[in-house]
């Protein structure tokens, strides 16, 4: 990256707040009214032979059908999930969703982190602005379903999650941090009740987590966690906590992931009939001051895509900012999962 001028980068600055205006205006907009326009069930009275208005009104096929998409929604997802799994295994090489799959715009209200790089590096000049591009991409492979009979499956996950300066145009509009995190994971599923709570499952997973640099922009990590799942109705909760492996590298270890990060995480997910409303909350055991909050909203247009809105608060939106404290809105597309 080379040096520019002070001019230079204050109107770059400028045309970065534009470059996301303009986003917004040409994102929200057209989402909203996508929205608002989406066809309702709606009730039609009915004529009977003489002519007359019904008072029982009779539901149009596309009511019954958005009737029935809802009433299976109302039964367990976890349930739905390892049906579809076990699909997936008689299939070789087959690959589901695991976390989210999205494409967003996001904006950093307290700007970059830019300290890792200024001392990485510190003879270049950074213009990296409060907009960038984000994506995650996320699967799963079944390994072994119902091992010996039983109900314990073994899964494979991969998760990379990208942070991309697209609006940076001086410096070839470099990808400012990539994340990548393979798992490992038995999941038992033992579908306990307690009147209308379920617990379906839980997991025993290994997951190491690192953003693949070197020297001083070199973060990693390595996890054992146990994730539970419930479910009530419409809403899904997932408790998961975890313990950092000792080891790894000296610039690796130079950073306390767990102080900041958390120790483990709290996800609640609330499905409406078309929408979906989901809160996660991670916390350390170092206090409330550390940890993150993350809440989204998504709204299905298609049966593949839908319209994502996410806001992240708290440390460790990515490794590079392990130690930094992010507030960041970010809106776009997400691939809807099952």
């Amino acid at each position: 990256m080379g040096s520019h001028s002070i001019l230079s980068v204050e109107e770059n600055k400028i045309d970065g707040g534009r470059v996301y205006r303009l986003v917004l205006s040409k994102l929200v907009m057209p989402c909203i009214l996508l929205i608002l326009s989406y066809p309702a069930a709606a009730e039609i009275p009915a004529e009977d032979k003489g002519g007359q208005t019904d008072n029982v009104a009779t539901v149009p096929e596309e009511s019954k059908v958005q009737n029935n998409e809802r009433v299976k929604r109302e039964e367990s997802l976890l349930r739905e999930r390892l049906h579809v799994h076990r699909e997936a295994l008689e299939k070789q090489y087959a690959f589901l969703p695991y976390r989210e799959n999205y494409v967003v715009v996001s904006h950093m209200f307290n700007g970059v982190n830019l300290q890792p790089f200024e001392e990485a590096f510190p003879d270049e000049q950074f213009n990296y602005r409060d907009n960038e591009l984000q994506f995650q991409l996320s699967f799963l492979v079944p390994l072994m379903i119902d091992i010996f009979d039983s109900s314990v499956s073994l899964y494979g996950a991969y998760t990379n999650r990208s942070f991309w300066q697209i609006f940076d145009h001086e410096d070839s509009r470099p990808f400012r941090e990539t994340n990548h995190e393979p798992e490992v994971w038995l999941s038992y599923f033992y579908d306990l009740h307690w009147g209308g709570l379920k617990a379906p499952m839980i997991w025993f997973g290994y997951s190491h987590q690192s953003n693949g640099q070197y020297v001083n922009l070199s973060r990693g990590w390595n996890r054992l966690y146990v994730q539970a799942f419930f479910d009530y109705r419409r809403w899904s909760y997932s408790l998961k906590v975890w313990d950092r492996l000792p080891g790894g590298s000296e610039e690796d270890n130079r950073f306390d992931y767990e102080k900041f990060i958390g120790h483990g995480e709290l996800d609640i997910n609330y499905a409406f009939t078309r929408n979906d409303v989901g809160l996660r909350y991670s916390f350390s055991a170092d206090g409330l001051e550390y940890g993150s909050w993350t809440a989204d909203f998504t709204v299905p247009f298609s049966p593949s895509l839908s319209f994502y809105m996410r806001y992240f608060y708290g440390y460790g939106e990515s490794l590079i900012d392990v130690e930094y404290k992010s507030n960041t809105f970010s809106m776009g597309f997400k691939v809807n999962q099952w």
